[in-house]
């Protein structure tokens, strides 16, 4: 036999508690009377009063079609069963669940019901027991399903409910259970699962011609995956909320985005898009409808946005389960700022292209090239995961040195060397939504440098910031290239690696298309008459959180 188990100390701890063999001690085969409820007693066992109860049939057909009847024949002990009459309607689609919902290992007379009190079931899942004491005599429920007849029998209580019991399955039986429509969502979380041998669990049932030991194998199975963030997909014990697609709608929003990257000339690794969609899934929190209608941005367990204004969540038919709900999704898409992590590219680039593309993208007033400077030795901070970097300028010196104003008017462009001379070039389309505008310089040019993007204004850098190392190069900032990890960087100079640059400020692009934008530099220069230039390196639009 081979036996998968989860991972749960909950359950496991509470299974080794309820798994009794001893008869409750409150039970008298004489009593009919408990707490003023009336109880039947029969001289049968539960399986045989089930069997010879007609009222019941259907109930007996579950359980023995699931197997119930069968293993408590094995067992010699005492049940807790939970019944309901024929006519009795269920939406649970899994028999063998729903039949293992209704008994316990465990014999719980009424008189030592205890209201609170959590009953172990089959399915492993507890039901809560309500105890209510009225001026006729109390009344019992199991998870709020009232009980409406107590049969005792010779090895054990049946309780007849009003209805089916619920109990709703963990989070991870949910998913698991997932149908094939939503096989796409089910696969990215059971495939990061990892199923390990457990030789102290597994008995030796013999040796084989090799002389090795066979076990009778038992398996835990773990999801690594979600653990690194503190989240145990498995346990009983979380409290969360789970946003479920299915596979047309996570067809429909990876076509979407793959589209829309096509329009903007750019490129996604896809298991970035495609990771998102469960990573933004998962939150430890239980919310309610409420809860998405007051918050526009909740954060998952990944740490990623899932902005409730424009992602559609099916609000009004929650499932419940045992650790917390889950919500069908309707519609969804993959935000602006997970399939861009950030446009960044380089001034030099003027050197390698022709006049008329010169003119094109540079536009320069009282302004000259002069030259095109590498300042720095190459190097990288990671060799072999990212190219070496070269600090290299573009320096314009101004056109008329008695003039201590100049101006460059350069709109952003795609530069693709493919070598032997050959190369293409083209302007960025940067789709609608807001962006952190980020510049570098070379620290120490005297000069202030007013900041335009699209004709706004976007900020008045001074000589005094530049006289810091804010906006020298891609030496500061907040980030570094997607994935760059510090911690494995080698060189010494790895926390000034290829980052975002100083930030100018906060700049929107609007409109529904993917449109060219402007940078326009307004130099006004201390430096003496016959050495006035202007000096530039890079410049980086990072989508924020509301460029979704």
């Amino acid at each position: 036999m081979r036996t998968i188990k989860l991972l749960s100390a909950t359950i496991l701890t509470a299974c080794l508690c309820a798994c009794s063999n001893v008869w409750d001690d409150h039970y008298n085969p004489k009593e009919d009377v408990v707490d003023g409820t009336n109880i039947q007693s029969v001289a049968m066992t539960a399986t045989e009063f089930l069997k010879s109860e007609t009222s019941l049939s259907s109930m007996y057909t579950l359980f023995s079609e699931a197997g119930v009847i069968e293993t408590m024949s094995k067992k010699d002990q005492l049940f807790t069963i939970l019944v309901v009459p024929n006519g009795a309607t269920t939406n649970q689609d899994d028999k063998d669940y729903l039949a293992k919902t209704h008994i316990s290992d465990i014999a719980i007379s009424p008189s030592n019901l205890i209201n609170g009190q959590r009953v172990l079931m089959w399915n492993g899942k507890y039901l809560e027991v309500q105890k209510t004491e009225t001026t006729t005599g109390t009344t019992f429920a199991f998870n709020g399903t009232k009980v409406k007849k107590i049969i005792k029998t010779i090895n054990g209580f049946i309780y007849e409910l009003e209805a089916y019991a619920y109990a709703p399955k963990s989070m991870y039986e949910f998913i698991a259970g997932l149908d094939d429509s939503y096989s796409v969502f089910r696969e990215m979380i059971l495939s990061r699962n990892q199923k390990t041998f457990d030789k102290n669990a597994s008995i030796p049932k013999g040796v084989d011609n090799t002389g090795r030991t066979v076990y009778d194998s038992i398996f835990t199975i773990t999801n690594p995956y979600f653990a690194a963030q503190g989240f145990d997909i498995m346990s009983e014990s979380v409290n969360a909320t789970v946003l479920v697609p299915s596979n047309a709608v996570v067809s429909e929003a990876l076509s979407k985005a793959r589209a829309d990257l096509n329009s903007w000339g750019m490129t996604r690794v896809d298991s970035i898009i495609e990771n998102w969609i469960f990573q933004a899934a998962f939150f430890n929190k239980k919310y309610s409808k409420q809860d998405f209608e007051a918050t526009t941005d909740l954060t998952s367990i990944f740490k990623k946005q899932w902005r409730t204004t424009i992602q559609q969540a099916d609000l009004d038919n929650p499932v419940e389960m045992s650790n917390g709900v889950a919500y069908y999704v309707k519609w969804m898409k993959i935000p602006t700022n997970v399939l861009i992590f950030r446009l960044k590219d380089y001034l030099h680039y003027y050197e390698k292209l022709n006049e008329a593309e010169k003119a094109l993208y540079y536009g320069e007033t009282n302004l000259i090239f002069e030259k095109c400077n590498t300042d720095v030795t190459e190097w990288s901070g990671w060799p072999g995961y990212f190219p070496n970097i070269i600090n290299r300028v573009l320096i314009y010196k101004h056109a008329d040195q008695t003039i201590d104003t100049s101006e460059l008017a350069f709109t952003p462009f795609q530069f693709k060397d493919h070598g032997n001379g050959l190369y293409t070039v083209a302007a960025y389309k940067v789709p609608p939504g807001e962006y952190d505008l980020c510049l570098g310089f070379k620290q120490s040019i005297k000069c202030d440098i007013g900041v335009y993007f699209n004709d706004v204004l976007v900020t008045n850098i001074t000589a005094a910031n530049l006289a810091t190392t804010t906006y020298h190069y891609d030496r500061n900032g907040q980030g570094y290239p997607e994935g760059y990890d510090t911690t494995k960087a080698t060189n010494s100079k790895k926390a000034n690696y290829d980052r975002d640059g100083g930030k100018a400020g906060v700049v929107t692009i609007g409109g529904t298309v993917p449109a060219e934008v402007k940078i326009t530099f307004k130099f006004k220069s201390y430096d003496a008459e016959g050495s006035r230039r202007a000096t530039l390196h890079h410049w980086c639009l990072k989508p924020t959180t509301n460029c979704y």
